[in-house]
């Protein structure tokens, strides 16, 4: 991971936590507008912003599983293989060749 990368996966925490406080103190937010606005307050919008909070989240989250799905699919990808399945077959007919053993494929 380059330095970017944690920088913006950084970022993407703090958005995915402010999403989740957001959703989770809802009515709190509400009520403490309510208090302060009075009859100024205007419920409809508060629930609609409220509903916009949980779909924020929501994305969100799905950013960031896509994000990890991408980083271990490219972790696999980096992956080298060291061993074949074949070589042990193969060493074992290399070694019969070299002790003369007849040919058993």
């Amino acid at each position: 991971m380059t330095m970017i990368d944690i920088d913006t996966l950084g970022k993407d925490n703090k958005i995915l936590r402010a999403a989740m406080l957001k959703k989770r103190y809802a009515n709190v937010i509400m009520k403490s507008q309510k208090q302060v606005l009075g009859k100024a307050f205007n419920e409809k919008k508060m629930k609609k912003k409220a509903a916009l909070w949980e779909k924020q989240l929501q994305e969100e989250k799905i950013k960031l599983w896509e994000k990890d799905r991408e980083a271990a699919r490219i972790a696999i990808a980096s992956i080298i293989r060291t061993v074949n399945f074949g070589d042990g077959i193969e060493a074992e007919r290399d070694l019969m060749s070299i002790i003369g053993a007849p040919n058993r494929s």
